[in-house]
């Protein structure tokens, strides 16, 4: 199995950036302008991209003041059974987020998933930081 990590500062107070990550507002401001997000564990994230032909649904697994764990139901068949996982630890003036999405099958495909990670992740700090809008998929 392949995953995908990052790990980066952000000049915004741990609460900030998990209210980015774990509310429908939140992902709308850097992820996609399309997402519900639900309020409890056991619930299913829905993401609608226009580039993507079905929703992607991901079943929150874990939310607390310093987790938020997502796995993959249903599609896109190549994240089907994959975690998505955010830690936000405090730091000086800030947070550090360390990302993993975990399980992919093979280097190649998450190879190609990095690439939109690491857009999506630089506009999650943007976010975060200045708390202006701005989604990777509007």
């Amino acid at each position: 199995m392949t995953d995908v990590l990052f790990r980066f500062d952000v000049d915004a107070a741990p609460k900030t950036v998990l209210e980015a990550v774990k509310t429908s507002e939140g992902v709308k401001g850097f992820w996609t302008s399309r997402a519900d997000v639900p309020a409890e564990v056991g619930g299913t994230l829905k993401l609608e991209f226009a580039i993507a032909p079905l929703p992607f649904d991901l079943r929150l697994e874990q939310s607390d003041e310093r987790t938020v764990v997502w796995r993959t139901e249903t599609f896109p068949p190549h994240w089907v059974g994959t975690t998505v996982r955010w830690d936000v630890e405090p730091r000086d003036a800030g947070s550090t987020v360390s990302f993993r999405h975990a399980g992919f099958s093979d280097d190649e495909e998450a190879g190609r998933v990095a690439y939109t990670w690491g857009q999506i992740m630089a506009r999650l700090k943007e976010y975060a930081e200045s708390g202006k809008p701005d989604p990777v998929f509007a």
